[in-house]
């Protein structure tokens, strides 16, 4: 379902407006995913085709410098494009401001006279409707588990004030096959931003999944809420509960509000799966929030992450206790490595440990829920100094929360993001015109003021350019790198 009604003015203001209400602050990520100037086939080599849509098609690529897979999901312009390409470039800011271990990672995005290229993670599970179609349905356990998910990354959009539209399993990915841990969110293309008072009347979303406010042009924030119902109905059964031939059919349903658990299957299933689902398939002034569904009993008793291995879970808080803000520079260039060198594979364990220590699955830790974690897996009974110690290097924006970019930023092995092979990544991603050597003008590029003062940069170039050639070289930028690391340190 589009959004016809609209004309492309219509559309764009409606797409001006929704950007101004995206809640702020920035993630630390959202400075580096800029737009490419370059063309995008002398960044990315390009592979087959993942998927398609109206909107044109997904392809692996592969980047040249990095030699990463990577997808892209390629925009077509066409002659009506005026409307559709608000809606792109609503969701590529929509994307920019978001960071969350559930919604798939943007890199960068390009732009040329027929497309518009939006660069993203890869992942290689498939989608979660092939593993329902394949199973038929799923455990308790399984259905739990992504469910969890699901309402942690709709809580965390919905605190930031944007609602996604399009819930659904085809829009749920797995980062592997039948890895129900690490489930991703992707397609932002009907997300929009909202304020308590919105009321959203564009008619959007796949038949099955919308909720019946949206049938009748009349809804906020909680249509989300109805689609995770919807899909926590189909992983426990197998079925849809407003099933229909038609478009039509199946939104008569919806709108009526009718299912039953009839089925035989539902007879194996407990009454607090049942209990959940009823709360969320009912009018909008009784349905739950996405933040009351993660203290559901269903929820809190059958949702577990894997419990982390300890000698990791012990190297994780020894780098949170010795993590201290490094000087701007360096502070940067870790978060630039973190956000767009590093692989998920690298940040895979320290993702789940997010999530099994983000014990209300808000998408941030807070104070409480670091010392809990330390006691659960530590065993260690941490003193609010302790505790207030960590959070006050490692909450780099102040908001009073370990958000999860500045928990990877302060957990990832140093060893790994100051490796010689991610720090010649960094160097190559810096030399924008591959000379092989960093000027800054280059410089001044990557990193806005907001991340480092442009004094900062002139004095780093005057101290690293041992040649004194008025740029730095890959030799002259590991050794700066070193010396910084090593009088933090």
């Amino acid at each position: 379902m589009g959004c016809g009604v609209y004309k492309a003015k219509e559309i764009s203001n409606i797409v001006a407006e929704s950007i101004e209400n995206i809640s702020h602050p920035a993630t630390l990520n959202e400075s580096f995913i800029v737009e490419n100037h370059k063309k995008f086939t002398e960044v990315y080599k390009i592979g087959k085709i993942l998927g398609t849509g109206g909107f044109g098609e997904v392809r692996l690529v592969i980047h040249r410098l990095t030699n990463q897979e990577r997808a892209v999901k390629i925009f077509r312009k066409a002659h009506d494009f005026a409307g559709a390409y608000s809606k792109v470039k609503l969701e590529i800011e929509i994307m920019k401001k978001l960071c969350h271990p559930i919604i798939v990672k943007i890199y960068e995005y390009f732009e040329d006279e027929k497309r518009v290229y939006l660069v993203l993670e890869k992942c290689d599970g498939g989608e979660l409707f092939e593993e329902v179609f394949k199973r038929k349905f799923l455990s308790e356990n399984i259905a739990a588990l992504i469910s969890k998910q699901l309402f942690s990354v709709v809580s965390y959009l919905h605190d930031k004030n944007i609602v996604h539209r399009d819930i659904k399993p085809e829009n749920i990915l797995l980062e592997e096959r039948e890895d129900f841990v690490n489930i991703k969110l992707i397609d932002f293309g009907a997300a929009i931003s909202f304020t308590p008072k919105t009321k959203m009347i564009e008619m959007i979303g796949s038949p099955f999944y919308i909720a019946p406010e949206v049938a009748n042009y009349n809804y906020n924030e909680k249509c989300d809420e109805w689609s995770c119902g919807v899909i926590i109905f189909i992983l426990l059964s197998g079925v849809p509960p407003f099933p229909g031939n038609t478009n039509e059919e199946i939104i008569g349903r919806i709108k009526k509000g009718f299912y039953s658990f009839d089925q035989p299957i539902w007879g194996q299933i407990s009454n607090d799966a049942k209990d959940l689902i009823q709360k969320l398939l009912c009018p909008i002034r009784s349905r739950i929030s996405a933040k009351e569904a993660l203290l559901h009993p269903w929820i809190q008793t059958q949702a577990s992450y894997p419990k982390p291995n300890t000698s990791f879970f012990n190297s994780v808080v020894d780098n949170l206790k010795t993590f201290h803000s490094k000087s701007k520079l360096k502070d940067a260039i870790s978060v630039f490595i973190t956000s767009q060198v590093i692989t998920t594979h690298d940040t895979k364990e320290l993702r789940e440990l997010f999530k099994t220590i983000d014990s209300n699955g808000d998408g941030k830790l807070s104070k409480e829920e670091i010392k809990d974690g330390l006691k659960k897996y530590q065993e260690i009974e941490a003193s609010d100094e302790y505790v207030d110690k960590i959070m006050n290097e490692v909450d780099t924006d102040g908001n009073g929360y370990v958000d999860y970019d500045e928990f990877i930023k302060a957990t990832l092995n140093e060893n790994i993001i100051c490796s010689k092979e991610n720090l010649r990544k960094a160097f190559d991603l810096f030399d924008l015109d591959g000379s092989g050597k960093i000027s800054l003008n280059e410089l001044n590029f990557v990193f806005n003021d907001e991340m480092v003062d442009k004094q900062i940069l002139v004095d780093f170039i005057k101290e690293a350019d041992v040649n004194s050639d008025g740029e730095i070289d890959f030799e002259e930028f590991c050794s700066f790198i070193t010396k910084i690391s090593t009088h933090v340190n």
